[in-house]
């Protein structure tokens, strides 16, 4: 086998990538709502978990998508951050923060520029 050689990804993993994005992107919104999200990471760490969170998604979400997409993929972890933040000016003891969209960001675009350094060695 060649070296150079670009590895397709078995079907499993792309089912496993779409279970984990639709679990990822459930348990934000669903958990978000709850007491329990107030203050459970203390900042600034928060804003690594929001970066890991949203780079999860965008990996989990390109994985789903076959290794297609990357920038549709990126855009709708970017939109699901923001309608994160614009949801909790609602939610009793939750803020809105721009920090924090800047956070989900940082992590989309990390994630992406690794998916896309990736991206040839795995089709």
């Amino acid at each position: 086998m060649r070296t150079d050689a670009a590895v397709r990804l078995p079907p499993g993993i792309q089912w496993l990538a779409v279970i984990a994005s639709v679990l990822l992107i459930s348990s934000l919104v669903k958990l978000g709502e709850t007491s329990l999200a107030v203050g459970l990471i203390p900042s600034p760490w928060d804003k690594l978990a929001h970066a890991a969170t949203f780079g999860a998604i965008t990996v989990s979400l390109w994985l789903g998508a076959g290794q297609r997409w990357l920038p549709l993929c990126a855009a709708t972890a970017l939109a699901i951050g923001a309608y994160d933040e614009w949801r909790q000016l609602s939610l009793p003891g939750r803020e809105a923060d721009v920090i924090d969209l800047l956070a989900n960001a940082s992590g989309i675009v990390l994630a992406s520029l690794l998916a896309h350094r990736l991206a040839p060695r795995f089709r």
